[in-house]
């Protein structure tokens, strides 16, 4: 975009302009060393890009996909450091015809079904199972067609697709579940084995799963309570891909996680991504893919759901509008991406919008035993102050930061016999996604909002009691921006594959009591 600040030159700047070449001039008249300095440099530069188009390139990106599926299901990965089989296995698919011919091999063999000799099912699923296989301490085959029912049974009638028919793939047309043993730490997953989409731009594929046959060994919960997670989360991953299966892997994964918990509510296996979630690592942007935080963003998905929890059927129809926005059966245009069909169910079901619901929800990690409503029961953990301060009279402080895209910091202010605070706001321009938000936390325990509008420039000036029945004042700044440049021509962790556009930019607020 260009700067229009910079479009008109004023006789300074020709004057700085006419200096600086002159100059130029000069040092290449009286340096020989130097313009060796600057090839050497240029040379540099374009090894560097020539490195960069390379990483994202389809041969380069599908060669670094085949490692990561085979990463994901070698017995040599550490539990810890197993990726995400469901993820691995979909980018592999999706940049296989950029395989050579004995890496597409491997990697048809890393996609292959199981082969079981026993199956049971209903009028849509197909559980194929070894009985030798499953373990007696573990569950039986007819629970796990009962989970499967169940949960396929209520995402269909709370208005999602089923999955699509696989044709006489596993025997007929209904979706094939596989119970196969497992390597730790791997739950389960889901892929497809669809040689070629329907029309092109059509991401709408059929789906095949697989969920461990008896959970041994896994720290938490019974083997059965795992198996009714994973197959909650598994199933909603096959269902996702009856809308698309190149959708962003943070939603993907985050939805999917925030499924277990509507389904099994009382399992709450999903507590142990909030470790590593935008709660506790509020300035990693809540759209990037890596590690197991995209599986901690369920918390986000919760927190709206909590909001707006009108039902289609027995589930929040809010997440169901999302993965309609983000539906590819209908073609390239209509298709969206996660946070723009984030964004566009948001406003139709709350006429509200995505960045006013993160810096919502950046204020209620502050408060997540309020905010939520199992906060309490599973002990959320609380978001982390990124600074504070108690100030006296005619004190002044000043709390800065730098935020990416969909981050946030929050900085507190504690009164010493003080009434006012007055605070200054110094953000990014409003059109990166700049917010603000001030809490007040009163001494009887109740608590006032206030969203700060910045203007044009990013700035504002707001004055607040501060004293006397005001206990303290937090501050959280917000980059709410979803704005990215080179979407789906990269291989970035973000929305659309995207670079974020709005990112590293400053925050800052200014107080002073009186």
């Amino acid at each position: 975009m260009p700067n229009p600040r910079s479009a008109r030159r004023t006789p300074a700047l020709l004057l700085a302009a006419v200096v600086a070449s002159t100059c130029a001039l000069l040092a290449t008249m009286l340096s020989t060393p130097a313009q060796a300095s600057n090839a050497a440099s240029g040379a540099v530069a374009v090894t560097a890009s020539k490195k960069v188009a390379k990483q994202h390139s389809r041969e380069f990106r599908a060669r670094h996909a085949l490692a990561r599926a085979q990463k994901a299901f070698s017995p040599a990965t550490p539990a810890a450091e197993r990726p995400d089989a469901t993820l691995a296995l979909r980018n592999l698919w999706l940049l296989r015809d950029s395989l050579s011919g004995a890496d597409r091999a491997a990697a048809d063999k890393l996609a292959a079904r199981p082969s079981k000799p026993a199956v049971v099912g209903d009028a849509n699923i197909l559980v194929h199972y070894d009985p030798l296989e499953l373990s007696p301490t573990g569950y039986t085959v007819d629970q796990a067609l009962a989970s499967l029912t169940y949960v396929a049974d209520t995402y269909a009638a709370s208005g999602y697709r089923r999955p699509k028919t696989d044709g006489t793939k596993g025997g007929d047309g209904r979706i094939d579940i596989y119970l196969d043993s497992l390597e730790p730490g791997l739950y389960g997953y889901c892929t497809t084995d669809q040689k070629k989409l329907k029309k092109p731009g059509h991401y709408d594929v059929w789906a095949y799963c697989v969920l461990d046959n008896d959970y041994a060994g896994f720290p938490s919960h019974t083997p059965l309570q795992n198996l009714q997670v994973t197959a909650a989360h598994e199933y909603y991953h096959a269902t996702q891909f009856a809308y698309d299966i190149a959708d962003d892997g943070w939603f993907l994964e985050a939805t999917a996680t925030w499924a277990e918990d509507e389904l099994f509510d009382d399992v709450n296996d999903n507590v142990q991504y909030l470790r590593d979630s935008p709660i506790t690592h509020p300035s990693k942007p809540i759209d990037k893919f890596g590690g197991v935080f995209h599986y901690g963003v369920w918390n986000f998905f919760r927190y709206l759901s909590e909001l707006y929890p009108a039902e289609t059927g027995t589930m929040p129809g809010l997440l169901l509008k999302m993965w309609q926005e983000a539906d590819s059966s209908k073609g390239p245009r209509k298709d969206k991406y996660s946070t723009e069909a984030i964004d566009k169910a948001l406003k139709k079901v709350g006429k509200v919008r995505l960045g006013e619901m993160f810096a919502s929800y950046s204020v209620a990690t502050r408060l997540s035993h309020v905010a939520f409503n199992e906060g309490v029961e599973q002990n959320y953990p609380v978001k982390q102050l990124a600074g504070s301060v108690t100030l006296a009279p005619k004190k002044k402080k000043k709390f800065k930061a730098k935020l990416d895209h969909l981050t946030s910091s929050t900085f507190q202010f504690v009164p010493s016999g003080t009434k006012k605070l007055k605070l200054r706001f110094d953000m990014a321009p409003k059109s990166t996604g700049a917010r603000a938000v001030v809490v007040s936390y009163n001494t009887d325990g109740s608590i006032s909002v206030k969203n700060v509008k910045v203007n044009a420039r990013g700035k504002a000036s707001k004055k607040f009691v501060f004293g006397g029945t005001v206990a303290a004042i937090e501050v959280t700044l917000v980059n709410s921006s979803t704005r990215y440049r080179d979407c789906f021509k990269r291989s970035t962790p973000y929305s659309c594959s995207g670079r974020a556009i709005d990112d590293n930019l400053r925050a800052m607020v200014r107080a002073q009591a009186s």
